[in-house]
């Protein structure tokens, strides 16, 4: 078996073995408090596990070319062959060739992914540990590329969301069947929350009286939010018709990104509607604690952390506050 099949099949190992597992009803939360509660480590029951297909395929892409690396740079013929002085080889090699920090970090978690799936798990995390101070510090130098992440205007967005809602429209009289993209788009807008949470995880159980909605988060986190009335409105109507999940979440982003191009936007990915909600509640934010008597830095201060909470981060997270808010 050559090493590429065999990263392909340990990493689908892993993401069958989290598939059988939530079939039992733990959730990814319950496996960081069990670590925390029996070792002290946050991420001891999460290493051997994948928890999506985007995460698999990102890190399989990653792991075949380290793999292919440490055999040609460093005769490796088995996995178990490439250890630590690989990994570093690895990581010194991309940094070196100055990519960006969010690729670095892509790389250093990868690794660590695969230093537990070969048996060499704490020495893997602890290197990976190592590398994210190393690539901050030199983040902060200068020394590497800092993530760009561009945001639409309010305006590009509401020209694509009305195109969503005509193309949605159009679909249903050629097929009969309803489409529910512009809904997503909108609830994104007002909440801020991720396409998946939008979409395949929202059914008719998450409406909430007083126009709040129930929706799941990154790690099975359940957060309300408040609508607008009219959009509640809309959404308990269009399940009294439409049993299942709001939309697909594939079908969504394709969509989404084919609406803004057709809008004249540049940033085609849902993220962006979400670093977009959540700069609008800043300024909102922002502009009610001025006006309420707080002093413009402590205003500031206080927007941002309650814009990053509201994300379903903590509200201290620095590097959060920078790629949303880019302040």
């Amino acid at each position: 078996m050559s090493l590429k099949q065999d990263v392909h099949d340990r990493l689908w190992q892993a993401f069958q073995r989290w598939q059988e597992l939530r079939l039992t009803g733990v959730g990814k939360h319950d496996l960081k408090m069990q670590g925390i509660r029996e070792c002290g480590d946050l991420n001891r029951f999460t290493r051997s596990l994948i928890f999506t297909g985007n995460t698999l395929r990102s890190y399989e892409g990653v792991l075949k070319d380290f793999v292919e690396f440490a055999k040609h740079e460093h005769g490796a013929t088995r996995l178990e062959d490439a250890g630590k002085k690989e990994f570093r080889a690895f990581m010194d090699r991309a940094i070196e060739r100055g990519l960006a920090v969010k690729t670095l970090n892509r790389f250093r978690s990868a690794l660590a992914k695969f230093g537990s799936l070969t048996g060499q798990t704490q020495s893997f995390a602890a290197l990976s540990e190592k590398y994210g101070w190393k690539i901050r510090s030199l983040a902060k130098t200068g020394q590497l590329l800092s993530p760009s992440r561009a945001t639409p205007s309010r305006d590009v967005l509401d020209r694509a969301i009305a195109i969503l809602r005509g193309r949605d429209s159009r679909h249903f009289d050629r097929t009969g069947n309803s489409r529910a993209y512009h809904l997503a788009a909108r609830i994104q807008l007002e909440t801020a929350v991720r396409s998946v949470s939008a979409t395949s995880r929202l059914t008719a159980q998450c409406l909430r009286e007083a126009n709040q909605i129930a929706l799941v988060g990154k790690g099975g986190k359940e957060q309300l939010f408040t609508l607008s009335p009219e959009l509640h409105g809309t959404i308990r109507l269009w399940f009294a018709h439409n049993p299942g999940p709001l939309a697909g979440q594939r079908g969504y982003q394709s969509a989404y990104a084919r609406a803004m191009a057709a809008a004249g936007g540049r940033v085609l990915g849902t993220h962006g509607a979400r670093r977009r909600a959540a700069q609008d509640r800043y300024a909102s934010n922002y502009h009610q604690a001025v006006n309420s008597g707080m002093a413009p830095a402590a205003a500031s201060d206080k927007a941002a952390g309650d814009a990053i909470q509201a994300l379903g981060h903590s509200r201290h997270r620095r590097d959060h506050r920078k790629w949303y808010l880019g302040r």
